[in-house]
């Protein structure tokens, strides 16, 4: 998952359905070693997969915990765990993502970006005296 990247299907955003998610990581490239580990330089896409398990992952395993405990996985059934550790940690990020980009809140958003603006341009200014 790169957030650079061109291709749209190389990310999940935080507005990303479900389904979405679970088509994204079931069609993420990894390689047909069997079993799971994290080596970044040999299994760029397995260790990607494992690492983004870990970061959202409630009960806040490690790598090495969740390659230890999806040891018998297959790749498929692997990657199922992968997507669903993930549209459950994201689901509070996308609910306040809602919220804040809900209309209600527009005029707050809009506050915000007033303030920051204000507050960049009196940075900018110091910045030009020097």
């Amino acid at each position: 998952m790169s957030k650079s990247h061109e291709d749209p299907k190389s990310r999940i955003l935080l507005n990303e359905t479900s389904d979405s998610i679970r088509v994204k990581i079931k069609a993420a490239l990894t390689d047909s070693i069997d079993g799971l580990s994290y080596d970044p330089t040999e299994r760029p896409g397995v260790s990607n997969l494992l690492a983004l398990m870990s970061y959202m992952d409630a009960s806040h395993r490690s790598v090495e915990q969740i390659t230890a405990e999806c040891q018998g996985l297959s790749m498929r059934a692997f990657k199922e765990e992968v997507a669903e550790t993930l549209i459950k940690g994201l689901t509070n990020l996308k609910e306040r993502y809602d919220y804040f980009m809900s209309a209600a809140q527009s005029q707050y958003l809009q506050e915000v970006a007033a303030a920051g603006n204000v507050k960049a341009g009196l940075k900018a200014d110091e910045t030009m005296i020097l």
